[in-house]
């Protein structure tokens, strides 16, 4: 019997030893978990949305993308898009929708410069914390850090972005209605105008005009149609074709070249004016511009250090990363 009842202590001693150790490691597992803390870096733009989340330390976990996020054009459809993009970030870094809570954000958008706008998502989203900044600021501080130099942006849209003794000034970006120059908006529009001087016999037509005019089926009430309704993508999507038949020697794409690359070298011009300064194309036509840009502006031109994402994260790392910890 007294062996039994020794037994039966030393198992008991055990169980309550076991059970102790258990309750150090469930509350060591809830304070980490209840520290947890995430930086996620978003870039939306016209055409699409990037987003990366990182731990405090800034080490990438996962990536994710969707659809457009300009908040001017869409709000609603740039925010479904935003958080899309988060979410499938958080499922390849293996964490679920409740890492919103945890995450402090820095988001650079397309339409980020209307406060209002700016204002309204920032209310929107689940995040812990977050900042807004336009997506030129990201694509400034991925391209070339905390230096002075000047990046252009050009895509859908296009923005100027330089900064000089530290301030940060830009040129455009105020949507290809009544800005934009250079963009692919303003591309597809120009585009589409000349063909419809051409269907009036205004213009002699090209390849180039017919290919679009066939697209329309001839029907110039089409073509007006699809501009009265048509979002700055739409009209976007036909400035691969324009630089596609410029290097044919199209006439009519040669021409539209030739009036955006003066767009984009008067800007340049003035906003350029230190050679020791960095100086970045970058967006989907930035690259293409570089071939039909004057010697000086050519010879100037440097690769970027980093992406968008990588400036929002940078921002998000010195905004958050040391308070995240407390």
């Amino acid at each position: 019997m007294n062996n039994l009842n020794n037994y039966n202590n030393i198992r008991l001693k055990n169980i309550f030893e076991n059970f102790a150790w258990l309750m150090v490691l469930y509350w060591y597992y809830r304070e980490m978990k209840s520290n947890e803390h995430y930086l996620v870096g978003i870039d939306g733009g016209g055409t699409g949305c990037r987003a990366v989340v990182c731990d405090s330390e800034g080490h990438r976990l996962g990536f994710g993308k969707a659809g457009p996020a300009n908040i001017m054009t869409n709000f609603e459809g740039a925010r479904d898009n935003i958080v899309e993009a988060c979410c499938q970030a958080f499922r390849e870094a293996g964490l679920d929708s409740a890492a919103f809570a945890a995450s402090d954000a820095v988001l650079g958008l397309a339409g980020g410069n209307i406060a209002d706008y700016a204002d309204r998502m920032v209310k929107a989203l689940p995040f812990r914390r977050c900042r807004m900044e336009t997506d030129a600021q990201i694509s400034l501080q991925g391209a070339i850090g905390d230096s002075d130099g000047v990046v252009a942006i050009i895509g859908t849209g296009s923005v100027f972005i330089y900064r000089t003794d530290g301030e940060v000034r830009t040129a455009g970006g105020w949507g290809f209605m009544v800005g934009d120059l250079g963009s692919g908006a303003r591309l597809g529009r120009s585009l589409l105008q000349e063909a419809l001087l051409v269907y009036d016999g205004i213009h002699e037509g090209s390849e180039l005009t017919m290919h679009v005019l066939n697209r329309f089926q001839h029907d110039p009430q089409t073509i007006v149609e699809y501009a009265h309704s048509a979002l700055p993508g739409e009209f976007g999507v036909f400035s691969p074709l324009i630089f596609e038949f410029a290097e044919k020697g199209d006439p009519t794409a040669n021409a539209i070249v030739r009036e955006a690359v003066s767009d984009v070298e008067e800007t340049l011009n003035a906003i350029y004016t230190r050679k020791d300064q960095k100086l970045c194309l970058l967006g989907g036509l930035g690259t293409k511009y570089v071939d039909y840009l004057s010697d000086h502006i050519r010879q100037a031109i440097s690769e970027p250090e980093g992406t968008a994402v990588d400036g929002a994260i940078a921002l998000a790392m010195h905004d958050y990363s040391k308070a995240g910890a407390h």
